[in-house]
């Protein structure tokens, strides 16, 4: 078996400098690099591809969502989200049936990022 270091979900947006901003501003992600198209925007270790495809074609959805799994803290970083003026689309609650808590924010293009950590 190969000793997997990472993995990275693509995300394609329709406006990337749009999304950009948003990873950096209400996530607090930081621009590790940038393409004509595309980029890559990363908190700790956690990685994100923003893929920008333009419009997509009708009834064409390039939805995805991801899990962004915290050592602690959540309720806080949940709170600097909100701060920053995005509404969660779940609020923090714990969740005994997988042993998270755990809340849900939406980015610009519709991607759900479940933010939660261990209980």
């Amino acid at each position: 078996m190969p000793t997997v270091e990472a993995i990275a979900p693509s995300f394609f947006v329709k406006d990337l400098a749009r999304s950009i901003d948003w990873y950096v501003r209400v996530l607090g992600f930081r621009v590790d690099f940038q393409a004509a198209d595309y980029a890559g925007v990363s908190l700790g270790p956690a990685t994100i591809m923003l893929v920008q495809v333009g419009n997509a074609p009708a009834g064409l959805s390039y939805k995805a969502a991801c899990h962004l799994r915290l050592a602690s803290g959540v309720d806080e970083y949940v709170a600097q989200i909100e701060a920053a003026g995005q509404p969660l689309t779940a609020t923090v609650k714990d969740r005994p049936e997988y042993g998270m808590r755990e809340a849900t924010v939406r980015d610009p293009d519709g991607h759900d990022i479940y933010i939660g950590q261990e209980i």
